[in-house]
């Protein structure tokens, strides 16, 4: 679910339930090294080696969130999608992913939380 499809008393009590998790991701310094660490795309000719340096890329993310900071994402999941950590656990992995995908997706919360770090980029 969308932040911006919450009403505001439950969309601040989500906030307040997903900041522990959100900020044990956000400050975990091997993800923050990786996703500094652009992919250099400057000797890939074709899109296949582009999507391969990308699959490489991502081969190193996913472990970090779905191994190292797993119940901190299960956690943000559940309270988007007024689930406990261990229903998030058990749902099926195609449900998981588009939770993820739809996360990776909600501009509004995002931007909160890169405002709330100091990364917003200026327009």
């Amino acid at each position: 679910m969308k932040l911006s499809e919450l009403s505001t008393k439950r969309a601040t009590d989500v906030l307040c339930e997903i900041a522990p998790y959100a900020m044990a991701i956000m400050t975990d310094e091997e993800l923050v090294a990786e996703l500094k660490a652009a992919v250099d795309f400057k000797d890939a000719d074709t899109m296949a080696e582009k999507i391969a340096l990308t699959v490489g890329k991502l081969s190193k993310i996913l472990p970090i969130l779905l191994k190292k900071r797993r119940e901190e994402l299960f956690g943000i999941l559940g309270a988007l999608n007024e689930k406990s950590v261990e229903g998030i656990a058990k749902q099926n992995i195609i449900v998981t992913m588009k939770q993820i995908r739809d996360i990776s997706k909600d501009k509004e919360l995002l931007d909160f939380f890169k405002s709330c770090t100091g990364t917003e980029e200026s327009e």
